[in-house]
C-alpha cells in the first residue's frame, strides 16, 4: 500500500533537493582533489547535524585529498541498515566552470550530477522525510559518503569492509540504471601490468644488434589476450601501450596494461598464473618480460540475499505502479568491497541516469527523483523494521 504521506513529502521536498543538488554538483571533486573534496564534505556532515545524526569526518591516509563523511542515526526498531554513495568524480578542477549544473528538457546535467552527488543528495533527502515523518521503528543507520571511489577506494574500503557486515543489508546508491534499473552483480576489476625489457640500438646502422621490446611485447599481448573465459564472463583487454621514443631507435623496454574483470574471484588467480607461464615463452631471444596483477575491486557476485532485496524493492516500487530493471554490470563499484565482506547488498539506488558516466553526456532524468527518493526512503522502512 502506498505511504501518501511520505510520497506529499518527497514531492513537496523536491525544489530543495535541486538546489542541494546543484549546490554540490557545483564544487569540483575530482578525486584527490582535496580543496573541493572537504567543502562538500563539510556540506553534507552540516546537513546531517542538523537532523540529529552523529557525523564522522574522516580525513583520508593522505589529509590533503580530501575527507569521508560518516553519518549514525539511532533509532527504537532492530533492523541495521548502511546505505553509501560517493563524493569524488572523475572530472578534474575548472570543469564546474566549463559546464555547470543545468536543466533542460527533463535532464539535469553537470560534472558528477549522475554519479554520484544525486545519490549522496538522495540519502540526504530520504533521511529528511523520514525525520519529518519522525519515523523511529529501525536499529540504526549507518551513511558512508567516500571521496575516493572513482579511484578504487584505496583508502576507504576497509572501512566499507568492517561497517557493511556490521549491518543487516546494505544499499549502495550509484545511479538508477538507464530503463530505471537496479543492480544484482558487479564483475570484480584487476589490471595486468605488462613490461618487456630488451636491449637498444641503432635502427638504421645495427639493427641486428638490438631485442625489439615492441615486437616482444606485441607477440604477449596476443597471447595473453586469449585468456578470457565467456563461460565465466571473465574479459581481458589490453587498453595502453607505451614504447620507444625516437623511430631511428630499436626500443629496449615496452609497458603495456589491460583491464581485467572476473564475475569469480578463482578466475584471477587462474589468468595470472597463465600470464606468467606465456611471458616464460618469447619470440624475441635476450628479452625479459615481467608480468604484475594489481587487483582493485573483488566480485559482486549474484546471491539470494540479493534477490531478496531485489523482490522487496520491487513490491515497494509498485506502490508507485512503476517496475525496476533489474541487470548485471561489468563496471565495480563499492558494492563490491560490501558484499565481498560478506554483507547482502543492492546497488543502483539513486536517480536514474541518461547519457553515459565519467563524459561530458553525464546526466539525470529529473522525473525520477521523487520516485527513488520514495523508493529510498521506503527501503530504509522496510528494512529497519526488520524482514521476516
Amino acid at each position: 500500500m502506498q505511504d501518501e504521506r511520505l510520497l506529499r513529502s518527497c514531492q513537496a521536498a523536491e525544489a530543495d533537493y535541486i538546489n542541494m543538488w546543484e549546490r554540490l554538483v557545483n564544487i569540483d571533486t575530482g578525486s584527490r582533489y582535496g580543496a573541493g573534496l572537504k567543502k562538500v564534505a563539510a556540506i553534507v556532515a552540516e546537513e546531517f547535524r542538523k537532523l540529529g545524526a552523529q557525523v564522522q569526518v574522516i580525513p583520508t591516509a593522505n589529509p590533503e585529498e580530501g575527507s569521508h563523511v560518516l553519518v549514525t542515526f539511532t533509532g527504537k526498531g532492530k533492523g541495521k541498515v548502511f546505505a553509501m554513495a560517493h563524493m569524488d568524480t572523475v572530472f578534474p578542477e575548472g570543469t564546474v566552470k566549463e559546464r555547470p549544473f543545468t536543466i533542460k528538457d527533463g535532464w539535469v546535467r553537470g560534472p558528477g550530477v549522475s554519479d554520484c552527488k544525486g545519490s549522496v543528495n538522495l540519502i540526504l533527502f530520504a533521511m529528511k522525510q523520514l525525520k519529518k515523518l519522525n519515523y523511529t521503528d529501525f536499529a540504526q543507520y549507518t551513511f558512508l559518503f567516500n571521496c575516493d571511489e572513482e579511484i578504487g577506494s584505496p583508502n576507504s574500503h576497509l572501512l566499507i569492509q568492517k561497517l557493511a557486515p556490521q549491518h543487516d543489508y546494505t544499499l549502495c546508491c550509484e545511479p538508477g540504471q538507464v530503463g530505471d534499473g537496479v543492480v544484482k552483480y558487479r564483475k570484480g576489476s584487476s589490471n595486468i601490468i605488462l613490461e618487456v625489457q630488451g636491449v637498444a640500438s641503432h635502427a638504421g646502422s645495427n639493427p641486428e644488434a638490438g631485442r625489439n621490446a615492441i615486437m616482444e611485447i606485441i607477440h604477449q599481448i596476443q597471447e595473453m589476450s586469449k585468456l578470457g573465459n565467456p563461460a565465466k564472463q571473465t574479459t581481458v583487454n589490453f587498453t595502453t601501450i607505451k614504447a620507444g621514443d625516437r623511430t631511428n631507435v630499436i626500443p629496449d623496454y615496452a609497458i603495456a596494461k589491460a583491464d581485467m574483470r572476473v564475475m569469480f574471484p578463482e578466475e584471477i588467480y587462474r589468468v595470472e598464473k597463465a600470464a606468467q607461464e606465456i611471458a616464460r615463452h618469447h619470440v624475441i631471444p635476450d628479452t625479459t618480460v615481467k608480468v604484475t596483477v594489481e587487483r582493485s575491486n573483488p566480485p559482486f557476485a549474484e546471491n539470494p540475499g540479493t534477490d531478496k532485496l531485489i523482490k522487496v524493492a520491487q513490491e515497494l516500487y509498485g506502490e508507485l505502479d512503476k517496475k525496476l530493471v533489474v541487470i548485471g554490470a561489468g563496471g565495480a563499484s563499492d558494492a563490491n568491497w560490501a558484499a565481498s565482506a560478506g554483507a547482502i547488498a543492492i546497488d543502483g539506488m539513486g536517480p536514474i541516469k541518461g547519457g553515459k558516466n565519467h563524459t561530458p553526456q553525464e546526466c539525470t532524468k529529473l522525473d525520477s527523483v521523487v520516485p527513488r527518493m520514495y523508493l529510498l526512503a521506503r527501503m530504509l522502512m522496510v528494512l529497519g523494521h526488520g524482514l521476516e
